[in-house]
């Protein structure tokens, strides 16, 4: 009886308005597969009457409404209700199934929707509301197929598919993205662990190599969104406090001004702490601002952010200290009191015009800066980078499908000298350094409905060059000298198929990981010509769908890598690149969520789980032939599991985490120890009768029955001045949070 009137009244004839009425338009479409739904139902209520109609078999819909109506109501069988406030820009909205928890709204082209027929997922705010916030690390190791270790809070290595897994002690081969705006430096390293979780809304993460709008990278590409889309007409200001164990002090602060044009998020964000271990002071201050205008038909988004953060390093331990006193510090980082202490800044700029309603443009430009002074026991290091670059895309829709051209250009001039470490006094010059780091990606691609299947193409090519002078020659020697890679053509072919509430797809794709300016430097600095990039062929099938309250999304997958980057430690604080063999990767990753929902009650089951098979197919370093080793850093087996619980305001969530032992040596024959971790986070939230006031408690623990673990591996770690080698990053202890959130709606 419902949707017979739910017809009726959006067939009732449009009311005669003046010149005061706007024309809104847009397309409704799924929040993950980017489907157009078809016939949802957008009205609006104007006094006592209602006016509205349906989306088409594009997902297309225009209403006319007097220009003072607040907001446009969007529905679907199935998904979640939608209030849209009125605008004249064109409008892409975005539902999610109703056993799902966010609804995106956005004037933007979604860059995910390229690349639905592939292992993709999306952590939204109401998970990261559910987990620890003062490190990413426990929310991106809940996601199949991604593995993230974590030595400090500053010390972190992302991997993804096994992608990244030899890198020391930072992540590398992943391209990750604020709000379009790339956050890889241009020797493809990222620093994800510096933009705080309290600007962010959404983490979409792409696995495997895409070879479209992120670029080709192997491991694949994350995403950030900010908030400034949460509540697009609110006023508000907003302070949670955080105190935990070991001297945890965290602020989180945000004040918007959003109007129907104009939208003004201002965050600042502080988080310190004592650390568990010796030399382990932490100290990060993140300063954001988030602007937006909507103009006719186009928009101008801006982002301007500052990070001033001093760390103290601890370094990893050997197998002694760890088993014996896990909380000191490596003793030649504690005795020289090592830290590094950096400021960064990110400024950018995003337009998006609508030229018609079938043929979009997003452009961006950037610029990033970062200067750091690390003390270190054997030297201090002093760098700075300046970067500058461009990416836009264009989105054409036509009948049946889509189609996009765009480009990414990016350059980097990075300065570093290092000196002589006298008891934490800068003595001599020991060299002076100077990197320009440029590429470009140039990429097209789109897709084709052809009934119930889906068909997706994409090809990205990628020029990069460095350029290095080096201005140290007290012997006359000068080692500089520039490389230029040959381009790189990657390719992307996918097919999918709807059944009702299921998909299937199967992906082939190319990537490749250019190596940083250090690994193409031979032992005595000069470039050697004959390095190569990895690359590597990803064959993929998988399917994701739900049934009745039950949801899942699997994936196989087999990648194929050649010319894999080796660091070779020549000294203790020197590396070289070299192409040593062939790896495999084959996987399985499943995601799983089961829910209930009573009256106001509402309970899920979730479960991720990895299936790692990761060897050297051909691996020879100088005469140890390694072929058939398990890949190193990187655990077989990886389950995350737990339960939410909410009831009205009340909440609670309820995890446990398994990860098996994992190879530390390319020859296999020292392994770090399995372990079994359980955290546990309540929390209740209030709101005052009128909305105006929102209060939120919540506390928390983790490692709940205080396993030993070490939380971070350094492979393959070398062995100088007759001391053992030190592998061991020590996991926190059982330790607890529990803080505040007070919120004043203007």
């Amino acid at each position: 009886m419902k949707y017979i009137l739910t017809i009726l009244l959006i067939s009732l004839p449009a009311l005669s308005f003046t010149q005061d009425s706007i024309k809104v338009s847009g397309v409704v479409k799924d929040k993950y597969l980017g489907e157009p739904l078809i016939g949802a139902s957008v009205f609006a209520n104007i006094g006592n009457k209602t006016i509205g109609t349906l989306t088409d078999i594009e997902g297309f819909f225009e209403l006319t409404v007097p220009k003072n109506t607040p907001k446009i109501e969007v529905s679907y069988l199935g998904y979640r209700a939608s209030a849209v406030p009125v605008s004249d820009i064109f409008l892409e909205i975005y539902l999610l199934e109703a056993s799902l928890d966010e609804i995106i709204v956005t004037c933007n082209f979604k860059e995910t929707l390229w690349v639905a027929p592939l292992a993709i997922t999306n952590i939204t705010l109401d998970n990261l509301n559910l987990n620890d916030e003062t490190n990413i690390a426990p929310i991106l190791n809940q996601i199949s197929g991604v593995f993230m270790h974590s030595g400090a809070l500053n010390t972190n290595r992302i991997t993804i598919r096994g992608i990244g897994s030899r890198s020391l002690f930072s992540t590398t081969k992943i391209k990750a993205y604020f709000n379009n705006i790339p956050l890889t430096s241009g020797d493809g390293e990222t620093t994800l662990e510096d933009i705080d979780l309290n600007i962010m809304d959404a983490i979409t993460i792409i696995k495997g190599p895409t070879a479209t709008v992120s670029g080709a990278g192997l491991g694949g590409a994350i995403f950030l969104e900010d908030k400034s889309n949460w509540h697009p007409t609110e006023k508000s200001i907003q302070t949670k406090f955080t105190v935990g164990s070991y001297g945890l002090i965290r602020s989180a602060n945000h004040a918007s001004i959003n109007q129907e044009r104009l939208r003004l998020n201002l965050f600042y964000n502080n988080t310190q702490s004592d650390g568990y271990r010796d030399n382990n002071e932490y100290n990060r201050a993140n300063y954001t601002l988030l602007g937006r205008y909507d103009f006719d038909k186009a928009s101008l988004s801006f982002i301007g952010s500052f990070i001033d953060l001093k760390a103290f390093i601890p370094s990893s331990l050997d197998s002694t200290d760890y088993a014996d006193n896990p909380s000191a510090a490596a003793f030649t980082w504690a005795q020289a009191m090592g830290y590094e202490d950096y400021t960064k800044s990110l400024v950018g700029l995003n337009y998006s015009q609508n030229f018609k309603t079938d043929l979009r443009m997003r452009t961006s430009v950037f610029a990033n800066t970062r200067n750091n002074y690390e003390v270190r026991p054997f030297n201090i290091l002093n760098e700075s980078s300046q970067s500058i670059g461009l990416r836009s895309i264009l989105d054409y829709d036509f009948s049946g499908g889509s189609a996009y051209i765009g480009t990414e250009l990016f350059r980097e001039n990075y300065d570093w000298q290092t000196i002589e470490n006298n008891d934490g006094i800068a003595g001599e010059l020991l060299s002076d350094n100077t990197e320009t780091r440029a590429y470009a990606n140039i990429f097209t691609g789109g897709r084709y409905n052809l009934g119930d299947f889906m068909i997706v193409g994409g090809l990205n090519l990628n020029l990069t060059n460095y350029d290095y002078q080096d201005f140290f020659n007290p012997d006359s020697t000068n080692l500089s000298g520039d490389y230029s890679f040959q381009p790189i053509l990657s390719p992307r072919l996918s097919v999918q198929y709807d059944n009702s509430r299921s998909s299937y797809y199967i992906n082939v794709s190319h990537g490749f990981s250019p190596p940083s300016l250090e690994e193409t430097l031979t032992p005595d600095g000069q470039i050697n010509p004959n390095i190569q990039p990895e690359r590597g062929w990803n064959f993929e099938m998988g399917t994701r769908g739900s049934i009745k309250n039950f949801d899942y999304d699997v994936a196989l997958y087999s990648m194929q890598i050649k010319d894999l980057l080796v660091a070779r430690r020549t000294a203790e604080d020197q590396f070289i690149g070299i192409n040593a063999g062939q790896t495999t990767h084959n996987g399985i990753e499943t995601d799983l969520k089961y829910s209930i929902f009573k009256n106001d009650t509402r309970i899920e089951l979730f479960s991720t789980y990895t299936l790692s098979d990761y060897t050297f197919k051909e691996f020879i370093d100088d005469a140890a032939d390694y072929s058939g080793n398990q890949l190193t850093g990187i655990p077989k087996h990886h389950l995350n599991t737990g339960i939410t619980y909410k009831y009205n305001g009340l909440y609670s969530r309820l995890d446990y985490r398994y990860v098996s032992m994992m190879p530390m040596r390319d020859d296999n024959s020292i392994y770090s120890d399995a372990y079994n971790l359980v955290n546990f986070k309540m929390g209740y939230q209030w709101k005052s009768k009128q909305d105006k006031f929102e209060v939120e408690v919540f506390g928390g623990i983790n490692n709940i029955f205080n396993e030993k673990y070490a939380s971070m591996i350094l492979v393959n770690a070398g062995s100088f001045g007759g001391r053992p080698p030190r592998y061991f990053y020590p996991g926190l202890p059982r330790h607890f949070y529990t803080g505040i959130v007070l919120k004043y709606i203007l």
